[in-house]
């Protein structure tokens, strides 16, 4: 009986053994697969970045521009994981300040980041990227005219259920009949919007400031390795 029972535990840690063994090569082969695309990301925008410098179409440099800092946007996040591998979710507040950083850098803009711990999933924290890249965007043309050093400041944090994102400048405001509502990022915000089944506000008296409210998702379940230590035994 003893030995029945020996058996069958020493069996049991060797499928504990190969299930730790095949999650730690997933998890690799994931946080390689990062890497990879936030190079990929990077080398796409500096492509962008020749072509805007031999664009002599104002129009045309300034759609360049906008893609370069849209992939920017998108490959700070697959840094982020790549340097915090192993997480299921991505905690806002180091995040975004890689980003405010990606995007001071593309656009000119100081931006600054007040925000709480609270994470999101993966998905999630890319759709939230790629807003604030826009509104950041949308700032840096027509909140001060292309003119550096316009301030941003981006502030997210957790209300009850919900996520609360608010960005907002210091330039003229939205009555100054510029349609800063429309044009191709505000179309982005707004299926970004939809998608997060989430509500968009907008106030432009003083400085524009766009916030979005959005029901936080349930967070995906931590995996306990406490097994592996008794595993190994």
């Amino acid at each position: 009986m003893f030995a029945s029972a020996a058996t069958h535990d020493n069996g049991l840690a060797r499928e504990l053994s190969s299930a730790r063994a095949q999650l730690a090569s997933q998890e690799r082969q994931i946080q390689e697969l990062n890497h990879r695309i936030a190079n990929s990301l990077q080398l796409a925008a500096d492509m962008l970045v020749f072509e805007q410098l031999r664009s002599r179409d104002p129009l045309a440099s300034a759609a360049l521009e906008a893609s370069r800092a849209r992939l920017v946007a998108v490959g700070e996040l697959h840094r982020y994981l790549y340097d915090h591998a192993g997480r299921a979710t991505v905690e806002l507040s180091p995040f975004l300040a890689g980003l405010c950083q990606a995007i001071a850098a593309t656009t000119g803009l100081n931006c600054s980041i007040q925000a709480d711990l609270t994470s999101v999933p993966g998905d999630m924290a890319q759709q939230l990227a790629i807003a604030i890249n826009e509104f950041a965007i949308n700032a840096a043309k027509h909140a001060y005219d292309g003119k550096p050093g316009g301030r941003l400041v981006v502030t997210c944090r957790r209300d009850g259920r919900e996520l609360v994102l608010t960005v907002a400048d210091q330039g003229k405001g939205l009555t100054d009949g510029l349609g800063r509502k429309g044009g191709l990022g505000m179309s982005i915000v707004a299926a970004i919007v939809r998608d997060l089944k989430g509500v968009l506000t907008v106030q432009g008296d003083a400085g524009a400031a766009f916030t979005i409210r959005a029901p936080l998702r349930a967070q995906p379940p931590v995996i306990d390795r406490s097994f592996q230590a008794w595993a190994c035994e």
